[in-house]
C-alpha cells in the first residue's frame, strides 16, 4: 500500500492534458508498479501452464484483450473470472490451436506442391 506521501507525489506528478509530468520519474515508477501487479494478477488467475501453451498468436490476442480490460476498469475491480474469461474466448473461439495447427498444415502443404 502506497503512503500519504507517496500518493501525493503520484498525484503531483500525473501528467497534465498535453500529456506532460511534472515528475516523469515517480509517474513511469508508479506505472511499473502497476502493470506488474496486473503482470500478477494475470499469472494468479490464469496459472503458468496456461500461460505456457500458448501460441505467440493466441499470446498476442490475449495480451491485446486483458490490455483493453485493464485501460477500461482499475485493476482492483477486475476479477479472476473476467480474465479467465478472455483467455477462454481467445483460446476456443479466436484462435483455437487445433485451427492454428491446421491452417499451418495447409500454409506448408502448398509450399511444397
Amino acid at each position: 500500500m502506497l503512503s500519504k506521501y507517496e500518493l501525493e507525489e503520484i498525484i503531483k506528478a500525473w501528467p497534465d492534458r498535453d500529456g506532460v509530468s511534472s515528475n516523469p520519474e515517480v509517474y513511469h515508477k508508479w506505472i511499473s508498479m502497476e502493470r506488474d501487479h496486473c503482470i500478477t494478477r494475470i499469472q494468479f488467475a490464469l496459472g503458468r501452464e496456461r500461460i505456457e501453451a500458448l501460441s505467440d498468436k493466441q499470446y498476442k490476442l490475449l495480451e491485446n484483450s486483458l490490455e483493453e480490460l485493464f485501460a477500461r476498469k482499475s485493476h482492483w475491480e477486475i476479477t479472476d473470472e473476467e480474465i479467465l474469461g478472455k483467455y477462454e474466448i481467445v483460446t476456443e473461439y479466436m484462435s483455437p490451436l487445433s485451427v492454428e495447427n491446421y491452417v499451418e498444415a495447409l500454409k506448408n502443404r502448398g509450399k511444397l506442391h
